[in-house]
């Protein structure tokens, strides 16, 4: 075991790391900001019903009319009517409050400048996207990828790619020893993009590794989200790094209590080296995702995959283009990525590794870019499914369009099987996604509890087809808010090692039945039916 006392810097963040995480829920979450509001909307209305009484009739008929009013805008608005219902509301109960609150969450100030930076990026790197002829070409052979694969290249400029070796990893631990060798075994450059890294042993033995690969001339850049990394995300740390050689960067700086981009979190997992390897999945940088030592779950289960070869780039892209939303000077993406420019003829790459090696599709989905990517991959999958189809989440809170669809594939004859948590991660999100979780039971999916500890990997896999591996769980924040990842399989041997590896973890679970579900206690019952409503919201 690494002696954390030996790391002078993370000693004091260590010892101080339960208090600091207590103020970051308290100080930077959202509810912190709800709270506030809404305890203002109260002071209102009570400074009218006791104080200012003769004009309380005034303020009951404005605060109808201000509702009635925001209310036919928000109707007339685009989006889904999932989120407009969760407006309602606290719209009709405490106007003030809640368009107070829906403006800070929908105009977002905050990440006007991050928006206008990522779009600048994205402009740029664009010429490195194939080009939509040469896609075609290479989604010849994969006729039943076609769309996904068009989709993808045109809407989140992710190409295909074909001759990829992809190795997949069920846990952690098992990821640990081939992610170690392959950083130490790299020549150019070391990028990592994580939501989570804690300073334990697993980050300590990591950033012991990173600077010795600094010290012979390797780049090495980390980058990871200000919220859910927030022990490293002092000024402090960053310059221990940088002592270290290590270039970082602190995703989304916030601001306590009124930081407006609260929602857009940095969740991707992503590992590039040399534009050549690059891994994606649940994992973050913490001892829990690699079960080392003690941690609030007797067993983390988790997965990563692996993909060496030209399918790198679209994950190199995405890293430096989250990179350089922070920077005035972009970087010269030519020397990062594995064949700029080299999209000329999509033949080429089909001689270069033949179709029996199956097609994959590294992607991304943003806050800002108005399109449902990472939704909408697997709601392809769902769609196209005709014989089974296997989910892994640690998080179930669907809006209409994939609950219906899971539903309609159930109906239809699917074995629609879904592996959830059997105990909570967080509270509300888990209450609220037992009511989803029984309406699939009830429509014909069977619902598998995970009595080992906690299963915290996002995986899709169909009909010896189709997989799909990375970090976007099942809820309104992976789905629409956040920066995520992922990669799309299809046609490839690895599918049939995520499919055994879930029929494996089955293993360890037990199936819902409806006297689970009325086994769980009202209260969390009742919390559920509650926050259901503002679903989307939390």
């Amino acid at each position: 075991m690494t002696d954390i006392k030996k790391f002078d810097i993370t000693e004091s963040l260590v010892k101080n790391k339960k208090l600091k995480k207590v103020a970051n829920r308290v100080m930077f979450s959202r509810l912190a900001l709800i709270l506030l509001l809404l305890f203002a909307q109260i002071l209102i209305f009570c400074l009218f019903l006791f104080r200012l009484n003769k004009s309380f009739e005034i303020y009951l008929g404005s605060s109808l009319t201000i509702s009635f009013v925001f209310m036919v805008y928000l109707s007339n608005c685009g989006g889904k009517n999932e989120f407009k219902i969760a407006w309602v509301l606290p719209l009709v109960v405490f106007p003030l409050f809640g368009i107070s609150a829906y403006l800070i969450y929908h105009v977002n100030i905050g990440a006007f400048r991050m928006k206008h930076n990522l779009a600048k990026v994205k402009e740029i790197t664009s010429k490195y996207c194939m080009k939509e002829e040469d896609a075609n070409k290479v989604l010849k052979s994969f006729p039943e990828a076609k769309g996904i694969g068009l989709y993808l290249n045109r809407f989140a400029a992710c190409s295909p790619h074909v001759g990829n070796k992809i190795s997949y990893f069920p846990t952690g631990e098992s990821c640990s020893p081939k992610l170690m060798q392959d950083v130490e075994e790299a020549k150019s450059f070391i990028f990592l993009e994580f939501f989570i890294i804690h300073i334990d042993e697993s980050w300590l033995n990591l950033v012991n590794l990173l600077e010795k690969k600094s010290e012979q001339g390797v780049e090495v850049r980390v980058m990871f989200d200000s919220f859910g990394s927030i022990i490293i995300s002092s000024r402090s740390y960053k310059k221990y790094l940088e002592s270290k050689g290590i270039k970082s960067l602190n995703f989304s700086p916030m601001t306590p209590f009124f930081s407006t981009r609260m929602n857009n979190r940095d969740h991707r997992k992503i590992i590039v080296i040399d534009g050549k390897i690059c891994y994606t999945g649940g994992l973050n940088i913490a001892n829990e995702y690699f079960n080392i030592g003690k941690n609030r779950f007797e067993y983390w289960k988790d997965n990563a995959v692996r993909i060496e070869g030209s399918a790198a780039q679209n994950l190199t892209t995405l890293f430096l283009q989250t990179w350089n939303i922070y920077t005035d000077k972009n970087d010269k993406y030519e020397q990062y990525i594995l064949g700029a420019g080299g999209f000329n003829n999509g033949q080429k790459l089909i001689e270069a590794g033949q179709p029996q090696d199956g097609l994959v599709i590294p992607y991304g989905d943003d806050a800002f870019n108005n399109i449902d990517i990472a939704e909408d991959v697997y709601y392809y999958i769902i769609e196209n499914a005709k014989e089974y189809l296997y989910i892994t989440s640690p998080y179930v809170v669907l809006d209409n369009h994939l609950l219906e669809s899971l539903i309609f594939a159930a109906r239809r004859g699917v074995r629609v099987n879904l592996i959830v948590p059997t105990r909570p991660d967080h509270l509300i999100t888990f209450c609220v996604g037992k009511i989803f979780l029984k309406t699939l039971m009830e429509n014909g999916a069977k619902i598998y509890l995970y009595n080992k500890g906690f299963i915290h990997a996002k995986t899709f896999v169909s009909d010896d087809k189709y997989a799909t591996v990375g970090s976007i769980n099942l809820d309104y924040r992976s789905l629409f808010h956040h920066f995520e990842c992922g990669a799309f399989i299809h046609q490839n041997p690895v599918i049939m090692e995520i499919k055994s590896d879930f029929e494996e973890t089955l293993k360890d679970c037990t199936l819902m039945t409806a006297q689970n579900y009325k086994a769980i206690p009202w209260y969390y019952r009742l919390t559920g039916r509650i926050f259901k409503i503002i679903a989307p919201l939390i």
